[in-house]
């Protein structure tokens, strides 16, 4: 579950050795802490940003591509926090220099944020089972798609994702493959066969 030793004795003793109540102690400790640090979303982009590499390091060195599909899937994994950044500079600017772009971001943000945040109970009188995170996520992706058509924003939209794809592919495709962006990706592949 995530937790520390000492935390989980603590909880043990505070319940009198009660393994249901201890869990469900630290679990309320957990959500009182991502919330107290600005939520779960806030904790999760920060790990997410924790795994930037140094820019020296991103624009070290570039060669011509010998195993294309490999190179581009290392650096993907490798350098996802630095291509993050990246793309979002890239759309920042873009909205910036368009009002209707800047107002259609934040009301997406605001969607996806929402849908992160929301705990997925419905009202009692729909008798729904609780939607999950993913389901919320989606209804949210397609509410942010039913405000780039009705803004008719899909042109800008389309030009700033094919300008921040191109710029991920063509730093992932001719830059080259460190020792440690090959552990990673090692790493990676071992984790995900388990």
């Amino acid at each position: 579950m995530g937790f520390s030793v000492v935390e989980a004795r603590l909880a043990l003793e505070a319940t009198s050795g009660n393994v249901e109540r201890a869990a469900e102690l630290l679990k309320a400790h957990r959500r009182e802490r991502e919330r107290a640090q600005g939520g779960p979303l806030v904790a999760r982009i920060n790990a997410f940003l924790r795994n930037q590499q140094p820019w020296s390091e991103f624009f070290d060195k570039f060669l011509w591509p010998e195993h294309l599909h490999e190179r581009i899937e290392t650096n993907l994994l490798y350098y996802r926090a630095n291509y993050a950044i990246i793309c979002g500079a890239i759309v920042g600017i873009s909205a910036l220099q368009q009002p209707k772009l800047l107002a259609l971001l934040g009301a997406s943000i605001a969607l996806h944020y929402g849908a992160s945040e929301w705990d997925g109970r419905m009202p009692a009188e729909l008798n729904m089972a609780p939607l999950r995170l993913n389901q919320r996520l989606v209804i949210a992706l397609i509410g942010s798609s039913l405000l780039v058509n009705w803004l008719d924003a899909t042109a800008t939209v389309m030009r700033v994702s094919v300008l921040c794809a191109g710029v991920v592919l063509g730093h992932a495709s001719f830059r080259a493959r460190t020792l440690n962006s090959r552990w990673a990706y090692f790493k990676s592949s071992v984790e995900k066969s388990d």
